[in-house]
C-alpha cells in the first residue's frame, strides 16, 4: 500500500499517459529509422552486448510529457540494442531497442550459436535508407 493520495495517483497516471502518447508520436514521426552503425562489447564468456544509436524521439517525448522538468538525455543517445547471453547450443537474444509500440518485457529469441544470433542482429541493424 502506498501513502499517496487519490490526487497524487491521478496526477501520476496522467503523466504516464502523456509520456506514453508522446513516445508513440515521436517514435512514429522518426520512421523509418536506420541506426547506421553499431558496436559489440564482450563482458565475459557468453555475455555480449550490442550498442547502436537510439531512434530519435526518446528525450523529446520525455520533455513533452514533463515540461517543468529537465533531463540530460538527448535524441542522439546510444543504447544497448541487443543483449546476447548463453553458449553453444543455447544462445538467447533480447531486443532492448526503444520502441513504445513494442513495450518490454519482450520474448527471448533462441539461437544455436552466437554467430547465428549475430547474423540476425546484423540483418536488423545493417539496413540502409533508399537513396
Amino acid at each position: 500500500m502506498t501513502g499517496l493520495t487519490l490526487e497524487e495517483k491521478l496526477a501520476g497516471a496522467e503523466t504516464r499517459a502523456r509520456q506514453h502518447t508522446a513516445e508513440k508520436h515521436f517514435f512514429e514521426a522518426a520512421q523509418p529509422f536506420f541506426p547506421l552503425g553499431f558496436s559489440i562489447g564482450r563482458r565475459n564468456p557468453g555475455h555480449w552486448d550490442v550498442y547502436a544509436n537510439r531512434c530519435p524521439g526518446y528525450a523529446s517525448a520525455w520533455q513533452a510529457a514533463h515540461p517543468e522538468g529537465s533531463t540530460s538525455a538527448t535524441d542522439n543517445d546510444r543504447e544497448r540494442a541487443f543483449r546476447i547471453r548463453g553458449g553453444p547450443g543455447d544462445v538467447q537474444v533480447i531486443d532492448e531497442r526503444w520502441n513504445p509500440t513494442n513495450p518490454h518485457p519482450r520474448e527471448w529469441m533462441k539461437f544455436r550459436s552466437i554467430t547465428a544470433a549475430m547474423v540476425w542482429i546484423c540483418e536488423e541493424l545493417m539496413q540502409e535508407p533508399s537513396a
